[in-house]
């Protein structure tokens, strides 16, 4: 229930936050200039919601890999883009592409200052962190109004390696 209650107070303070062309211009440029971003071969992103930072400007490198999710399970490939079920836009054709390392940039309604972050509430992308914490390093992707001095966690969540807001 408690993260429950932090998503809808987290979804109305990015409803309400008025800045987020200036703060997705900011945030994609500190992606941009990370150096984890320019030595990475494979970066896995995601098709921002309205309630996310505008990332599409990232969208146009060709090391990117957009998600689907297939059997429950969330994987990562390249092509077209529909609305998936769930109503984000992920890759039609469902062809995982293999890579050995990459940076992953997480979307996310509320983190704390220990990288914890509260998603959407699937799960999915916990799990991909968890099976595959070897081979990524975990970028958060988020505005500074999602910040709050504690978020809810537990065992099947698992923090970020790092999060860049504005």
């Amino acid at each position: 229930m408690e993260k429950t209650l932090l998503r809808k107070e987290a979804l109305a303070r990015i409803k309400e936050y008025k800045n987020k062309e200036e703060a997705s211009k900011e945030i994609v440029e500190r992606i941009q200039s990370l150096q984890c971003y320019k030595d990475a071969k494979v970066i896995l992103a995601f098709y921002p919601l309205k309630t996310e930072p505008d990332i599409t400007p990232i969208l146009l490198d060709k090391r990117i890999l957009l998600p689907f999710i297939e059997n429950g399970e969330m994987k990562f490939g390249r092509g077209e883009l529909e609305k998936s079920p769930l109503g984000f836009m992920g890759v039609k054709e469902k062809i995982e592409v293999p890579y050995k390392k990459a940076i992953i940039l997480v979307p996310l309604l509320a983190f704390d200052r220990e990288n914890n972050r509260l998603g959407r509430g699937g799960g999915f992308y916990d799990r991909y962190l968890k099976e595959n914490k070897n081979r990524l390093h975990s970028i958060g992707v988020a505005f500074s109004v999602s910040y709050f001095s504690a978020v809810p966690h537990n065992e099947l969540d698992t923090p970020l390696d790092e999060i860049i807001h504005n």
